[in-house]
C-alpha cells in the first residue's frame, strides 16, 4: 500500500504506537474533565437558598426550560457545567426531584456510581424523588439466549438495518460496551440495590411516561422500547 494511502486509512497510526487508541480516547475526554473540576465551583452560588428545584443530570443538548440542567460540556439549555462523576454543584437539600436518563451505564459501577447517586441524594429534599434511567441489561441478555433476531429487533436501536454479518453477540457487546463509553449494564434488581445502599428507599420500577411526581414524566421517546425506568425517594 502507497504511504499516502496507508496515511488516509490509518491517520492516528504514529499516536497507537505510542499508547492504544481506546486508550488515547480515554485520555482526551478525562484531561478536560480534570481542568474542569479544578477550574469549576463546586457550588454554584446561583442557587443557595434555593428550593424545589427540578434537576436534569447528565442533560446533554435536552436541557429543559425551568430546569437546572447539569452537563459535563457545555451546550444550549444547560445551565451547570461541571463533573456530574464527583460532585453536583448544588447545595444540599435544594431540589425536589432529581432526573438522569442513560447516563449512570456510563459511570464505574464501584468507584463512580455511588458517588454520584450519594451526590443525587444530597441535593435532594426529604421526600424528594429520582428517576433513573437506563438501557435494560436484561432484555439484551434475553433476547440474546433466544437466539431470534427478532426478539432483538423488537427493543433494540442496535440491532435496525445491520448487516447481514452482524451476530447478536455483537449486538450484546455493543450495549455493554458502546465503544468504550459503556461501564455497566443493569437490571432492575441490580439497580434497586445500588439505589438502596446509596440511602434511598421506595424504589419501584416505572415505566415509560408514567411517574409517581409529574413533572419526572421527561423520558426521551426515541430510547423508550430498550429502557428501564427506576424511581426512588430521599427517606
Amino acid at each position: 500500500m502507497p504511504d499516502a494511502a496507508k496515511h488516509q486509512r490509518y491517520p492516528y497510526r504514529w499516536l497507537t504506537s505510542v499508547a492504544p487508541l481506546h486508550a488515547l480516547k480515554v485520555a482526551q475526554y478525562e484531561i478536560p474533565m480534570t481542568w474542569l473540576r479544578l477550574t469549576g465551583r463546586r457550588t454554584d452560588l446561583r442557587f443557595r437558598g434555593a428550593s424545589g428545584l427540578l434537576v436534569n443530570v447528565g442533560c446533554g443538548r435536552n436541557g429543559r426550560p425551568g430546569w437546572v440542567n447539569v452537563d459535563s460540556a457545555d451546550a444550549p439549555g444547560v445551565t451547570c457545567v461541571y463533573d456530574c462523576r464527583k460532585r453536583i454543584p448544588l447545595p444540599d437539600g435544594v431540589a425536589k426531584a432529581v432526573f438522569t436518563e442513560h447516563l449512570l451505564e456510563h459511570l464505574d459501577y464501584q468507584e463512580e456510581a455511588p458517588v454520584f447517586l450519594a451526590e443525587c441524594r444530597r441535593i435532594l429534599e426529604p421526600g424528594g424523588v429520582i428517576r433513573v434511567i437506563v438501557p435494560d441489561g436484561r432484555k439484551y441478555l434475553m433476547a440474546y439466549a433466544s437466539r431470534d433476531w427478532r426478539e432483538m429487533r423488537a427493543f433494540s436501536p442496535l440491532a435496525t438495518d445491520r448487516e447481514p454479518r452482524t451476530t447478536l453477540m455483537q449486538i450484546v457487546n455493543e450495549h455493554f460496551r458502546q465503544v468504550g463509553q459503556h461501564r455497566y449494564s443493569y437490571d432492575y434488581e441490580t439497580l434497586a440495590l445500588l439505589l438502596a445502599d446509596s440511602g434511598f428507599g421506595a424504589i419501584v420500577e416505572a415505566r415509560f411516561g408514567a411517574s409517581r411526581m409529574q413533572e419526572l414524566a421527561i423520558d426521551s421517546p426515541t430510547r423508550a422500547s430498550e429502557s428501564l425506568y427506576v424511581e426512588a425517594s430521599r427517606s
